[in-house]
């Protein structure tokens, strides 16, 4: 099977090719058994790879010419539980199934599975687990093991057995001598199961055997008894001639080891067992033999094999691992304790199986409420959206505002949201020639994609089909969209005189398809709110968890103007508004505007600390300024510039070299956009920055997103002081900013100010301090200490780190005493470095070790930056010695 890329079937979908099909109640019925269920087996792999993965069309081509679909019927055997999921039709000699994305709320499971392959004993019974069953089992393997006070034990408490495992296992070691036809002792039971021989030994086993292990060692453990029989508790045993007890031994024992197993703990062994032959006899004489096989209780889980559950991956339909079912399956929302700013606004528990966990902060506007401001659904009429750029385009683009409204009169209600280009908003990289895209959702209709291009080739039809599948992609695995969705692309010409409806036939889905409701709209329009507000979070490193955090509202109208009009910005935020995140977005804008690649983009500041932070990202070449004025970076054609306000002149005029970078393009100039605040200046030097007034367009962050209330209450008189008192190199102006600082309090947190008569005072301080904020949950990876002066991180680390290594052992929360570390890069540490190496950084935990009052005029603007860093605890010791 094959992921089909060409446009034969016209839908932006994702489409698996399901070879062919008898078609039809009867026809299926009169069928050979087994090819029916090869048939049936193949189609529901593919379904349930497109349940996975946002959902698609699986493409069959109808074998018996005679199949009339309606009164034939389908016939294919597919499990139950698709039923709420696809939806069928005929088109010409090809059948289409259409699969929605499934959804994870209604069962409670995060993944569509065809067989789990996990047993368990039900009473007497071998059973596989349901989907649900698998979960809530795996679910208790990992709270027993959290629970356990030695979490990689493999000795578990033995549970006490039942008569019968008593009597099994007395047989089992003392081998006694069995009698053809004898009936045993004891019976089946949920720790023994008995089995007969297949006419074929080998094959037997390997099928027989593995359902039988997993569903022991899912248990307490047990027997397996191959030669009784399961209803008269007989021993028939297997004629010694038929049997290689060595041959069997090695059978039984790769049969075993190859039974996939998942473990939650840090332990990696297989199914643990032991195997022994006991005679059985006639008359006397050896007639054969019964095999005993133990199994004990697994920790984890083990699988019979590998789950029967399948996704895509690379355009191509994947069996997932059993690895990454059982971690898929148990996935939750990612824990928050540690940033109480932050909130989840969708839960992976209410979504489809790719969404993660959507965070983002708590005084920001809802998903709800983002969506009735930029896409809200009129009853009467075809809303237009955003009106900054729609504005833009018609006044740009002569003769569009027609095209638009001729195409529109089919329409009552509804709402067009323009870009400059859809594919870029995607992470897609823009056409030349497309003028630009405008997403129509109204009622009773499939979302329509329209593609405006100044000529028309087959280049714009797959141009459009590849963004509109992308866009239904990304409102599914990444927005949650868990109903029925297709986007249909259209492609119009915009000519000087006429306008041209291009491409192919336009594809019809079911109609169930359609949105009826306002609701509907309003569901799928917050998806795209997460689609276009969402990017991955600084946060993953140090939540270890992967999730999607939310833009503000300043930022996305940031995002949202056209860097083909304004090459050169300069962006003022305050501290703690998202300037390194929205640098990181603007970069990646340009490139996929530009059809840049990362080498084309250069990223600069000031700190080695911020650079190498940057260049993890692989999204541009990141140097800092030194670096900067000292080479030709001859490839690059746009630079982003981030803290410009720490920028020097002592190398030479920076921006002046980097916008003449930006201005030698032979297509244009390239993109120049500086970020800065002046309120974290840290130098009385020129900074090099155009006076004011010659920055020619300025965007604003006024938002303080990062840190706690006391905290950003310190930085607000923090501004004002230095708003009443600016640094010499700052313009007054410039400050004003302070007025525009939006912030909402309810974000709790500390900030303790102390002085320190000595250096063990302040480092007995800081352990101390430590100790009980990872006593109450918090890691070493949550906490940076900063110094003012570079000078002071060698002189005060060791002895910092030598009070904490000095805790007692009872007070051992997070790690060793021995494993504390303090390093001066980023990483799963506690980071030690100075304020200026550390700007456009975050810690949850900020000690600042500063000198008592200085008469420097950047004193307050130090203060400033050092508590910006700050999320929840802030802690300043100012050293009096």
């Amino acid at each position: 099977m094959s992921f089909l890329a060409n446009l034969e079937l016209n839908f932006a979908e994702c489409i698996i090719d399901g070879g062919k099909a008898t078609l039809g109640v009867r026809q299926r019925a009169e069928m050979d058994p087994a090819q029916r269920m090869r048939q049936d087996e193949t189609i529901s792999q593919a379904v349930c790879a497109l349940l996975n993965s946002g959902g698609g069309v699986v493409r069959l081509e109808i074998e018996n010419e005679d199949y009339n679909y309606e009164s034939d019927g389908v016939g294919l055997d597919l499990p139950p539980w698709f039923r709420n999921h696809i939806d069928d039709m005929l088109q010409g000699k090809l059948f289409l199934i259409f699969v929605n994305s499934w959804e994870v709320a209604p069962s409670g499971v995060r993944l569509a599975t065809l067989c789990s392959n996990l047993y368990h004993k039900r009473g007497t019974s071998t059973e596989v687990m349901d989907s649900l069953e698998a979960l809530l089992f795996l679910r208790r393997r990992i709270q027993a093991l959290e629970n356990a006070s030695d979490p990689n034990s493999l000795n578990p408490q033995e549970a006490p057995g039942d008569n019968q495992m008593i009597l099994a296992a007395d047989l089992f070691d003392k081998q006694q001598q069995l009698q053809y036809l004898q009936k045993l002792n004891f019976t089946e039971s949920p720790q023994v199961e008995f089995q007969m021989f297949s006419a074929d030994l080998s094959q037997g086993i390997k099928e027989k055997l593995p359902k039988c292990v997993s569903a022991l060692a899912n248990s307490e453990g047990g027997y397996v008894f191959f030669g009784v029989h399961d209803e008269t508790c007989q021993v028939i045993g297997c004629e010694k001639e038929k049997i290689n007890h060595y041959s069997l031994l090695i059978v039984i024992d790769r049969c075993i080891r190859s039974m996939p197993v998942h473990h939650f703990c840090s332990q990696a062994y297989k199914v643990q067992h032991d195997c022994k032959f006991l005679e059985v006899y006639d008359k006397g004489a050896v007639r054969g033999y019964v095999c005993a096989i133990k199994v004990e209780w697994f920790c984890c889980a083990a699988f019979a094999k590998a789950p029967d559950s399948w996704d895509m991956k690379d355009n191509q339909m994947k069996q997932l691992t059993t690895k990454d079912w059982a971690v898929w399956m148990t996935e939750t929302d990612t824990e928050l304790s540690s940033f109480p700013q932050m909130i989840i606004s969708r839960s992976i528990a209410d979504t489809t199986p790719r969404c993660r966990t959507v965070c983002m902060h708590k005084d920001l506007k809802s998903v709800e409420e983002l969506q009735k401001d930029y896409f809200p659904v009129s009853p009467e009429r075809i809303t237009y959206t955003p009106e900054s750029v729609y504005r833009d385009l018609f006044s740009d683009h002569r003769g569009l505002r027609n095209l638009i409204s001729m195409e529109m009169r089919s329409f009552s209600q509804g709402i067009l949201i323009f870009s400059h280009s859809w594919a870029v908003d995607l992470g897609l990289q823009k056409r030349r020639g497309v003028i630009c895209d405008a997403l129509l959702i109204s009622p009773n209709n499939v979302p329509i994609l329209y593609t405006i291009c100044n000529k028309w080739d087959l280049g714009y039809r797959s141009y459009s089909m590849t963004v509109a599948r992308t866009l239904k992609q990304k409102l599914v695995n990444m927005g949650g969209y868990p109903g029925r969705l297709g986007i249909i692309p259209l492609v119009l010409q915009l000519g000087p005189h006429h306008t041209i409806r291009a491409g192919l036939e336009i594809p019809i889905y079911p109609e169930s398809y359609n949105f009826t409701t306002v609701h509907q709209m309003e569901a799928l329009l917050q998806s795209l709110v997460i689609v276009l507000f969402g990017f991955k979070s600084f946060l993953n490193e140090e939540l270890n968890s992967e999730v999607v955090n939310l833009l503000t509202d300043q930022q996305y109208q940031l995002l949202l103007k056209d860097l083909c009009k304004n090459r050169e910005l300069f962006v003022h935020g305050l501290p703690g508004s998202g300037k390194t995140t929205l640098a990181l977005k603007v970069m990646e804008k340009i490139r996929n505007v530009f059809s840049c690649q990362a080498n084309d983009i250069l990223y600069i500041c000031e700190n080695q600390t911020l650079k190498r932070f940057v260049s993890q990202r692989n999204s541009c070449q990141a140097v800092t300024r030194k670096t900067f004025m000292k080479s030709t970076f001859a490839t690059i054609k746009h630079i982003v510039v981030d803290d410009a306000q720490n920028f020097r002149t002592e190398d030479g005029d920076w921006y002046a070299k980097a916008n003449s970078i930006t201005q030698r393009g032979r297509d244009g100039p390239g993109v120049l956009c500086i970020f800065l605040d002046y309120f974290q200046i840290n130098h009385l030097c020129c900074s090099g920055l155009p006076d004011l007034q010659h920055q020619r367009l300025i965007l604003k962050l006024t938002r303080i997103l990062r840190n706690g209330d006391k905290i950003a209450n310190y930085l607000r008189e923090k501004m004002q002081q230095i708003r009443r008192n600016p640094p010499p190199n700052v313009p007054p102006e410039a400050l004003t900013m302070v007025q525009e600082l939006e912030w909402v309090p309810g974000v709790t947190g500390n900030l303790e100010i102390t002085n320190a008569w000595s250096s063990e005072q302040m480092a007995i301080f800081v352990a101390e301090k430590c100790q009980r904020l990872w006593r109450s949950g918090c890691y070493s990876r949550d906490v940076a200490i900063l110094f003012s002066k570079t000078r002071d991180i060698e002189t005060y680390k060791e002895k910092i780190l030598l009070a904490l290594r000095r805790r007692p052992m009872s007070q051992l929360i997070e790690e060793p005493s021995s494993l504390v570390q303090i390093r001066e890069e980023l990483g799963n540490h506690i980071v030690s470095t100075s304020v200026q190496q550390f700007s456009g950084m975050e810690r949850s935990i900020v000690f600042g070790i500063i000198p008592a009052e200085s008469e420097t005029a950047i004193f307050y603007n130090v203060l400033l930056c050092l508590a910006s860093r700050a999320r929840t605890h802030l802690y300043i010791i100012k050293l009096l010695f």
